[in-house]
């Protein structure tokens, strides 16, 4: 039977990602995961995309107590209590998501690492800051198959791409044929596949430098021809909440309408 075998999340977009061994998901994802996101001087947002080297970069949030902490592969490391400044909004994947700009020592140090200017922005709402869906999910047997596609590459990881459960016990690509049905994970949980996960220039990006060093998509697409792009795991929206630990079985309690 399906089971989890490990859940990503980071309180920054893009940022390097924490490997909780049990998270609460509500109806925008897992609670507080991206609840910040960066944007550039044009209030544009900034993602690996853009700069790869984000992924160095490990955030720790503490909502009950508003602290922030980046600690930045130097081993520099910035701590303080959030302050919220002007009202900003951001448009990720076409929509318009409010938020507040951070002030605070954040700035200045994200900015000299990028070496651009650079803005932390909290949304104003939990959950707000993901891509197209709030829940994303891939199975190992997945990138098994992927990773024996490489000869003579790295290593491929499920932190290339970011998915928020990485499910063990399914064979290469059998979330694909969930796509329209209800998932239960854990004893709440209910999420409702409703895409194929696009995959883009970020999974090109080693998940601890931000390197480029492989080109995933045109890997992709070389055994599973698509005209649109590469897709890679699914999308999902959640219909009932609940906890999720690592280990958590996953069962299809509503089968999609052919």
């Amino acid at each position: 039977m399906p089971f989890v075998a490990s859940i990503f999340t980071s309180p920054v977009k893009s940022l390097a990602l924490d490997q909780p061994k049990s998270v609460t998901v509500g109806h925008s994802g897992i609670v507080e995961d991206r609840r910040f996101h960066l944007v550039d001087v044009e209030g544009r947002l900034l993602t690996q995309r853009q700069n790869g080297r984000l992924v160095q970069v490990q955030s720790l949030y503490f909502p009950d107590t508003e602290i922030l902490s980046l600690c930045f592969p130097d081993g520099q490391r910035v701590d303080g209590l959030i302050s919220l400044g002007d009202s900003v909004v951001t448009v990720i994947w076409g929509r318009h998501v409010p938020g507040r700009e951070v002030n605070g020592p954040w700035n200045e140090a994200l900015s000299d690492f990028c070496g651009s200017w650079v803005r932390l922005v909290k949304t104003d709402s939990a959950g707000e800051s993901f891509d197209e869906y709030p829940v994303s999910v891939l199975s190992q047997g997945s990138l098994d198959l992927l990773k024996s596609r490489v000869n003579g590459g790295p290593m491929l990881e499920g932190r290339r791409f970011r998915p928020t459960f990485l499910l063990e016990g399914c064979s290469a690509h059998e979330e694909d044929f969930w796509l329209g049905s209800v998932i239960k994970i854990g004893p709440d949980l209910r999420i409702r596949l409703v895409s194929p996960d696009p995959r883009c220039a970020v999974t090109t990006l080693d998940p601890d430098t931000g390197e480029r060093d492989i080109d995933v998509p045109k890997l992709l697409l070389s055994y599973r021809p698509n005209l649109r792009t590469a897709y890679f795991g699914v999308y999902g929206s959640v219909e009932s909440a609940g906890v999720v630990s690592l280990g958590d079985t996953v069962d299809l309690i509503e089968k999609p309408v052919l």
